[in-house]
């Protein structure tokens, strides 16, 4: 990515992050959502927020989808320094998920070499 592209999506990132915590008022959003990453394309029409959700995560994904317009109508008015504001498209960030897979492998791996080595 680029540096412009960079920089939105950390602004987007940290808005969107304060959107959710202080002005989402959605029962399907649980409050320790977090948006992990954001990716805009290179022309900033659109952006992908990934979250990691504590909880039922595909249902929290369904309704962050269906108030992207809410988010995005709030992320117009704090980025007023934006032409226009990315739609908006959020998916499941699997990648703390995958490192706790990778982390548990690991530690097996280690107690099957102690283990052998003892032997």
């Amino acid at each position: 990515m680029s540096y412009k592209t960079d920089r939105t999506a950390g602004e987007i990132q940290k808005c969107a992050s304060l959107i959710l915590q202080n002005k989402l008022h959605n029962p399907d959003v649980p409050p320790m959502t977090t948006i992990t990453d954001v990716t805009v394309t290179k022309d900033l029409k659109y952006a992908t927020l990934y979250v990691s959700v504590f909880g039922d995560g595909q249902k929290a994904v369904d309704a962050l989808n269906s108030s992207a317009g809410f988010i995005r109508h709030e992320l117009a008015a704090a980025l007023r320094n934006m032409r226009t504001v990315p739609s908006l498209r959020f998916v499941i960030d699997n990648s703390v998920e995958y490192g706790r897979k990778i982390d548990t492998i690991l530690k097996e791996i280690a107690e099957n070499e102690s283990h052998s080595r003892s032997d």
